[in-house]
């Protein structure tokens, strides 16, 4: 098959967020099977226009800034068209088109007006979601509205879970028979770095021996870092030495750390920022005795791959992506998004750490066993099957 990826970001033009990697392992897993593989995206400074990297044909499409992110989505879009179609012209037709979230759903609609192409779009997360489960007016109304005609003008829908599933078909009231669940994956081979988590704990002022929690996501209301906070004292009085990891940024974040002096357990917390490095990701990963997702919408939630690909058990919460993906008791623990449940988990796992041990190494099986790119390449490939016939 010829195959085009559409996508606001992968790994090698400009990298934003989740889907960068999603893109980028299933193109190049998609290739090693045999298939001809192109991705649209947009192009980052000093790059050039075309590149082919791990045998995927990467056109970097440049277009005009603007303040306003959906008119510069647009400007993309145009971009994107207008180099499909160059392509299409000098090297023949695509058997299928992959949009990803809602960035691009103006390129696949003017491709399919223009060209009658198959449609596969992947809704990623919805804006509801990103809006912490609220109907936002304004930009984000018009995102919805194109996330609506995304689902509309595609042959087939994909998302991450059944947990994003339901909630695209209860938004968009998208028929059941028209939405496949293909997982995200992971190369748990990545994650093999040997690490000493004395030493890296004792590089951010946390003691050798302290039991570590551990939160990586954005610091905004849709990934829960306030329920986390606000269950810290309460778990300080069971375990008075915990130390708790924030990796991320957000606009929660100045509130928080004023919340975590407020609560006077600053002593117990550590910033960090956002890491750009995946290494770096890994070393805190590794030192901790647990990731905390205590998300209240998370459409899949690939932290919890990592984590488990590092060996660690996972909390995650109830009607996510993440809680979806945990075998609770063996993979990590289910809790509900509530600062008591989060304390039962986070309890649970600091009161028997051999289990906790155990059920990180179960997650590290599971990804080795179910969440390759390459098992993730044929279940999406077998959607575009189902698509052409």
């Amino acid at each position: 098959m010829r195959i085009a990826h559409f996508s606001w970001e992968s790994l090698h033009s400009i990298s934003v967020g989740g889907i960068s990697p999603v893109v980028t392992e299933l193109a190049a897993a998609q290739e090693r099977k045999g298939h001809e593989v192109h991705v649209f995206t947009r192009i980052g400074q000093g790059q050039s226009k075309y590149e082919k990297i791990d045998g995927v044909h990467y056109h970097r499409c440049p277009f005009a800034f603007n303040h306003e992110l959906f008119q510069e989505m647009h400007n993309m879009c145009k971009s994107m068209t207008d180099s499909f179609f160059a392509c299409e012209d000098y090297s023949g037709k695509f058997d299928i088109l992959h949009g990803h979230d809602w960035h691009t759903v103006s390129a696949l609609d003017e491709i399919k007006k223009s060209r009658k192409r198959n449609i596969i779009w992947t809704c990623h997360a919805s804006q509801f979601g990103r809006d912490g489960n609220r109907f936002n007016n304004g930009p984000a109304e018009a995102i919805r509205n194109l996330e609506w005609y995304g689902t509309y003008i595609s042959d087939i829908v994909t998302t991450c879970t059944e947990t994003m599933k339901k909630e695209v078909q209860w938004l968009y009231r998208v028929p059941g028979e028209k939405m496949k669940v293909v997982h995200n994956g992971i190369n748990p081979n990545t994650f093999n770095n040997h690490v000493n988590p004395g030493e890296i704990k004792e590089g951010i002022g946390i003691g050798a021996m302290d039991p570590t929690v551990v939160f990586i996501g954005r610091i905004t209301t849709q990934h829960g870092p306030d329920i986390l906070v606000e269950s810290i004292p309460s778990v300080l009085r069971n375990a008075p030495n915990a130390k708790f990891v924030f990796i991320g940024d957000g606009n929660m974040k100045p509130g928080l750390e004023k919340r975590v002096n407020d609560l006077g357990v600053s002593n117990a917390v550590r910033f960090t920022g956002w890491i750009s490095d995946k290494n770096r990701k890994e070393e805190l990963l590794k030192c901790a005795d647990v990731m905390c997702d205590p998300s209240r919408s998370q459409p899949f939630g690939v932290v919890v791959l990592e984590t488990w690909a590092c060996n660690k058990p996972v909390i995650a919460t109830h009607g996510t992506g993440g809680g979806e993906l945990v075998w609770h008791d063996v993979t990590g623990l289910k809790v509900y998004n509530n600062p008591n449940s989060i304390k039962w988990g986070i309890n649970e796992i600091f009161s028997d750490f051999d289990k906790a041990k155990w059920m990180g190494e179960n997650g590290r099986k599971a990804t080795e066993e179910n969440f390759g790119w390459d098992n993730i390449a044929n279940r999406m490939l077998n959607v575009y099957e189902e698509t052409i016939e």
